[in-house]
């Protein structure tokens, strides 16, 4: 064989003596350091996760136990809006509401609750209300929440 052929033979066994090396350190955790510049980890961690887990549950939870108040609310409205439209006088908008409250099984408000404005001729100008509804979340911890509107 020529020089070529052993300076070739040389340079493949130097490679595979680095290569070698190369394995033994990965295999033993020195080569960590060595790697650990060319790849980054990626993703959350379990502790990042949990935390990530306490804040949507903080804000889910009683956003969820809130709704059937939120429904209630809007429900009023509904059955206010309806009792004015219907009502020429003070005592109609109260039965009109009486009517649709105990459909729409209000439990919030009762038409003695309603602030009902009429002007000089007795036509109705507005009708309004305003209360509070307590929602449970955790044990004795409670959320208030306070509705109020008018239907003019």
């Amino acid at each position: 064989m020529g020089q070529k052929g052993q300076a070739g033979q040389a340079g493949q066994t130097e490679q595979a003596k680095q290569a070698e090396q190369l394995n033994r350190d990965v295999g033993s955790g020195r080569g960590r350091a060595r790697l650990a510049g060319r790849y980054k980890a990626r993703g959350f961690s379990l502790g990042s996760l949990l935390i990530v887990i306490l804040i949507v549950g903080g804000i889910v939870i009683p956003a969820v136990r809130a709704i059937p108040s939120l429904l209630e609310y809007f429900s009023v409205k509904r059955a206010i809006s309806y009792a004015k439209q219907q009502a020429s006088n003070r005592r109609e908008v109260a039965d009109y509401f009486n009517k649709q409250a105990q459909i729409d099984r209000i439990t919030a408000v009762r038409s003695d609750d309603l602030d009902i404005h009429e002007d000089d001729n007795g036509t109705i100008r507005s009708v309004g209300f305003s209360y509070r509804n307590e929602v449970p979340l955790y044990g004795p911890l409670s959320l208030i929440i306070t509705y109020s509107g008018t239907q003019y």
